[in-house]
Protein backbone atom coordinates (compact mmCIF):
# COMPACT_ATOMS: atom_id res chain seq x y z
CA UNK A 1 0.00 0.00 0.00
CA UNK A 2 0.81 3.41 -0.68
CA UNK A 3 0.96 5.81 1.77
CA UNK A 4 0.92 9.86 0.26
CA UNK A 5 2.40 11.99 3.00
CA UNK A 6 2.80 15.78 3.05
CA UNK A 7 4.67 17.14 6.17
CA UNK A 8 6.70 19.74 6.93
CA UNK A 9 8.70 18.67 9.82
CA UNK A 10 9.35 20.87 12.91
CA UNK A 11 12.77 21.22 14.70
CA UNK A 12 15.76 19.19 15.24
CA UNK A 13 17.43 16.80 12.49
CA UNK A 14 16.46 13.67 13.77
CA UNK A 15 19.66 11.33 13.12
CA UNK A 16 23.06 11.51 13.80
CA UNK A 17 25.16 12.04 10.95
CA UNK A 18 28.66 9.40 10.27
CA UNK A 19 30.85 12.19 9.14
CA UNK A 20 32.55 11.25 12.43
CA UNK A 21 33.51 8.09 10.96
CA UNK A 22 35.68 9.98 8.51
CA UNK A 23 33.45 8.07 5.23
CA UNK A 24 33.18 8.76 1.50
CA UNK A 25 30.46 6.51 -0.15
CA UNK A 26 32.07 4.40 -3.26
CA UNK A 27 29.28 2.69 -4.99
CA UNK A 28 31.90 1.20 -7.21
CA UNK A 29 33.49 -0.49 -4.95
CA UNK A 30 31.30 -2.75 -2.45
CA UNK A 31 32.69 -5.59 -0.08
CA UNK A 32 30.97 -8.88 -0.78
CA UNK A 33 31.42 -9.75 2.69
CA UNK A 34 29.89 -6.85 4.02
CA UNK A 35 27.17 -7.52 1.53
CA UNK A 36 26.15 -11.10 2.49
CA UNK A 37 26.61 -9.78 6.30
CA UNK A 38 24.00 -7.08 5.73
CA UNK A 39 22.01 -9.18 3.16
CA UNK A 40 21.53 -11.81 5.70
CA UNK A 41 20.63 -9.72 8.54
CA UNK A 42 17.78 -8.27 6.57
CA UNK A 43 16.52 -11.37 5.48
CA UNK A 44 16.60 -13.31 8.58
CA UNK A 45 15.56 -10.42 11.16
CA UNK A 46 11.80 -9.07 11.91
CA UNK A 47 13.71 -5.77 12.28
CA UNK A 48 17.20 -4.69 11.96
CA UNK A 49 19.17 -1.46 12.91
CA UNK A 50 22.31 -0.06 11.56
CA UNK A 51 23.29 2.56 14.69
CA UNK A 52 25.73 3.78 16.96
CA UNK A 53 26.25 3.42 20.63
CA UNK A 54 26.01 7.06 21.44
CA UNK A 55 23.05 7.80 19.10
CA UNK A 56 19.78 8.63 20.95
CA UNK A 57 17.96 8.66 17.79
CA UNK A 58 18.40 4.96 17.38
CA UNK A 59 16.94 4.25 20.87
CA UNK A 60 14.28 6.41 20.39
CA UNK A 61 13.49 4.75 16.96
CA UNK A 62 13.63 0.73 18.89
CA UNK A 63 10.89 2.56 21.34
CA UNK A 64 8.57 3.53 18.93
CA UNK A 65 9.45 -0.13 16.95
CA UNK A 66 8.47 -1.86 20.22
CA UNK A 67 5.39 0.21 20.11
CA UNK A 68 4.66 -1.29 16.59
CA UNK A 69 4.11 -4.61 18.37
CA UNK A 70 7.74 -6.11 18.20
CA UNK A 71 9.42 -7.24 21.03
CA UNK A 72 13.27 -6.36 22.33
CA UNK A 73 14.74 -9.65 21.25
CA UNK A 74 12.81 -9.05 17.52
CA UNK A 75 15.23 -5.97 17.11
CA UNK A 76 18.60 -7.17 15.85
CA UNK A 77 21.26 -3.81 16.67
CA UNK A 78 24.44 -3.52 14.70
CA UNK A 79 26.42 -0.65 16.40
CA UNK A 80 28.77 0.71 13.80
CA UNK A 81 31.67 1.83 16.43
CA UNK A 82 32.32 -0.99 17.83
CA UNK A 83 32.61 -3.20 14.39
CA UNK A 84 35.59 -3.75 12.64
CA UNK A 85 34.19 -3.51 9.22
CA UNK A 86 31.76 -0.78 10.02
CA UNK A 87 32.49 1.25 6.94
CA UNK A 88 32.32 -1.69 4.54
CA UNK A 89 28.48 -2.56 6.03
CA UNK A 90 27.25 1.52 5.84
CA UNK A 91 29.19 1.57 2.31
CA UNK A 92 26.96 -1.22 1.35
CA UNK A 93 23.71 -0.17 3.19
CA UNK A 94 24.00 3.39 1.73
CA UNK A 95 24.90 2.31 -2.04
CA UNK A 96 21.90 -1.18 -2.39
CA UNK A 97 19.27 0.52 0.34
CA UNK A 98 19.35 3.84 2.08
CA UNK A 99 20.88 6.56 0.41
CA UNK A 100 21.34 8.14 4.03
CA UNK A 101 24.40 8.55 5.35
CA UNK A 102 22.46 9.49 8.80
CA UNK A 103 21.57 6.80 11.31
CA UNK A 104 19.19 4.83 12.46
CA UNK A 105 18.82 3.34 9.54
CA UNK A 106 15.91 0.81 10.27
CA UNK A 107 14.25 -2.22 8.17
CA UNK A 108 11.21 -4.09 9.10
CA UNK A 109 9.84 -7.38 7.53
CA UNK A 110 13.21 -7.43 5.22
CA UNK A 111 12.31 -4.05 3.83
CA UNK A 112 13.67 -0.57 4.58
CA UNK A 113 11.69 1.97 5.99
CA UNK A 114 14.06 4.47 6.27
CA UNK A 115 15.79 7.05 10.05
CA UNK A 116 13.69 8.24 12.70
CA UNK A 117 11.22 10.19 11.50
CA UNK A 118 10.09 7.34 8.86
CA UNK A 119 10.26 4.80 11.05
CA UNK A 120 7.58 6.47 13.37
CA UNK A 121 5.70 7.58 10.59
CA UNK A 122 5.53 4.03 9.83
CA UNK A 123 4.04 3.18 12.96
CA UNK A 124 1.31 6.03 12.63
CA UNK A 125 0.47 4.91 9.22
CA UNK A 126 0.13 1.71 11.12
CA UNK A 127 2.16 -0.20 8.29
CA UNK A 128 4.51 -1.05 10.93
CA UNK A 129 1.59 -2.95 13.54
CA UNK A 130 0.72 -4.31 10.23
CA UNK A 131 4.26 -5.65 9.51
CA UNK A 132 4.66 -6.85 13.49
CA UNK A 133 1.35 -9.12 12.84
CA UNK A 134 2.70 -10.68 9.15
CA UNK A 135 5.80 -11.56 11.20
CA UNK A 136 3.98 -13.32 14.42
CA UNK A 137 5.08 -10.92 16.83
CA UNK A 138 1.41 -9.60 17.29
CA UNK A 139 0.03 -12.97 18.69
CA UNK A 140 -3.99 -12.60 17.25
CA UNK A 141 -6.34 -10.49 15.10
CA UNK A 142 -7.37 -8.79 18.51
CA UNK A 143 -3.77 -7.58 19.61
CA UNK A 144 -3.45 -6.21 16.20
CA UNK A 145 -6.41 -4.42 16.25
CA UNK A 146 -5.81 -2.73 19.72
CA UNK A 147 -2.04 -2.08 18.68
CA UNK A 148 -3.60 -0.18 15.64
CA UNK A 149 -6.11 1.72 17.74
CA UNK A 150 -3.04 3.05 20.01
CA UNK A 151 -1.23 3.62 16.83
CA UNK A 152 -3.95 6.00 15.67
CA UNK A 153 -4.20 7.72 19.58
CA UNK A 154 -0.85 8.23 19.56
CA UNK A 155 -0.64 9.93 16.11
CA UNK A 156 -3.57 12.20 17.05
CA UNK A 157 -1.48 12.79 20.93
CA UNK A 158 1.90 13.06 19.85
CA UNK A 159 1.03 15.30 16.38
CA UNK A 160 -0.59 17.67 18.63
CA UNK A 161 2.07 17.79 21.67
CA UNK A 162 4.05 18.69 18.58
CA UNK A 163 2.32 21.49 17.53
CA UNK A 164 2.97 23.46 20.67
CA UNK A 165 4.95 27.32 19.97
CA UNK A 166 1.95 28.47 17.46
CA UNK A 167 2.40 25.58 14.75
CA UNK A 168 -0.40 23.27 13.39
CA UNK A 169 -0.91 19.86 13.20
CA UNK A 170 -3.45 18.41 10.75
CA UNK A 171 -4.52 15.17 9.33
CA UNK A 172 -6.66 15.37 5.63
CA UNK A 173 -8.39 13.53 3.17
CA UNK A 174 -7.92 14.27 -0.40
CA UNK A 175 -11.44 15.14 -1.20
CA UNK A 176 -12.57 16.29 1.92
CA UNK A 177 -14.49 20.08 1.41
CA UNK A 178 -13.72 20.82 5.34
CA UNK A 179 -9.96 20.03 4.82
CA UNK A 180 -9.61 22.09 1.58
CA UNK A 181 -11.22 25.04 3.93
CA UNK A 182 -8.93 24.13 6.57
CA UNK A 183 -5.73 24.65 4.12
CA UNK A 184 -6.96 27.56 2.68
CA UNK A 185 -7.54 29.26 6.08
CA UNK A 186 -4.34 29.14 6.83
CA UNK A 187 -3.24 30.22 3.34
CA UNK A 188 -4.86 33.27 3.40
CA UNK A 189 -3.39 34.21 6.65
CA UNK A 190 0.28 33.00 5.23
CA UNK A 191 1.04 30.65 8.17
CA UNK A 192 4.44 29.04 7.13
CA UNK A 193 5.32 25.42 5.80
CA UNK A 194 7.51 24.87 8.46
CA UNK A 195 4.86 25.87 11.07
CA UNK A 196 2.50 23.29 9.41
CA UNK A 197 2.69 19.26 10.01
CA UNK A 198 0.43 17.99 7.42
CA UNK A 199 -0.88 14.26 6.80
CA UNK A 200 -3.45 12.56 4.02
CA UNK A 201 -4.56 9.74 5.72
CA UNK A 202 -7.10 8.39 3.06
CA UNK A 203 -5.01 4.83 2.60
CA UNK A 204 -3.87 4.79 6.17
CA UNK A 205 -4.39 1.44 8.16
CA UNK A 206 -5.19 3.59 11.11
CA UNK A 207 -7.63 5.55 9.46
CA UNK A 208 -10.50 4.57 10.69
CA UNK A 209 -9.70 4.66 14.44
CA UNK A 210 -8.40 8.26 13.84
CA UNK A 211 -11.57 9.49 13.22
CA UNK A 212 -12.99 7.43 16.10
CA UNK A 213 -10.74 9.24 18.40
CA UNK A 214 -11.25 12.27 16.50
CA UNK A 215 -14.77 12.19 17.47
CA UNK A 216 -13.95 11.51 21.13
CA UNK A 217 -11.73 15.00 21.34
CA UNK A 218 -13.74 17.18 19.31
CA UNK A 219 -17.50 15.44 19.25
CA UNK A 220 -17.47 15.29 15.07
CA UNK A 221 -15.42 12.10 12.99
CA UNK A 222 -15.16 14.45 10.09
CA UNK A 223 -11.95 15.00 8.95
CA UNK A 224 -10.15 17.29 9.49
CA UNK A 225 -8.00 16.56 12.51
CA UNK A 226 -6.66 20.05 13.48
CA UNK A 227 -4.71 21.38 16.55
CA UNK A 228 -2.74 24.32 17.40
CA UNK A 229 -0.74 25.26 19.79
CA UNK A 230 -0.60 21.89 21.54
CA UNK A 231 -4.68 21.97 21.70
CA UNK A 232 -7.18 20.12 19.52
CA UNK A 233 -9.48 22.69 18.15
CA UNK A 234 -13.18 21.17 17.78
CA UNK A 235 -14.21 23.07 14.35
CA UNK A 236 -13.84 25.78 11.66
CA UNK A 237 -14.67 28.63 14.00
CA UNK A 238 -11.57 27.41 16.52
CA UNK A 239 -9.57 27.32 13.44
CA UNK A 240 -10.84 30.73 12.33
CA UNK A 241 -10.37 32.18 15.80
CA UNK A 242 -6.85 30.33 16.62
CA UNK A 243 -5.17 31.86 13.02
CA UNK A 244 -6.95 34.90 12.03
CA UNK A 245 -8.68 33.91 8.45
CA UNK A 246 -11.66 34.73 7.65
CA UNK A 247 -14.53 33.05 8.72
CA UNK A 248 -17.00 30.72 5.91
CA UNK A 249 -20.24 32.61 4.70
CA UNK A 250 -22.98 30.02 3.73
CA UNK A 251 -26.01 30.43 1.70
CA UNK A 252 -26.60 34.16 -0.12
CA UNK A 253 -25.91 37.21 1.30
Amino acid sequence: MKFVVLVALIGLSQAVSLENLKWEADCSNLDPEAAKYVEGKISKSKVYLIGLSYCGWCTRAKTVIQKMGFSESDIVVDELDNMENKMEIINYAYCKHSQMKTVPQVFINKQFVGGYTDTRHYYYTGQGVRAAYVTGSIPGYYMYLQQIKQAAIDFVDEGTARSKGGKYFILSKTRCPHCFNAKDCLAEVGVAKEDIELYEINDFYTHDEIKLYKGRLADTTFTPYLAHDGKTLRNHGELVAASGCSPLHYGTD
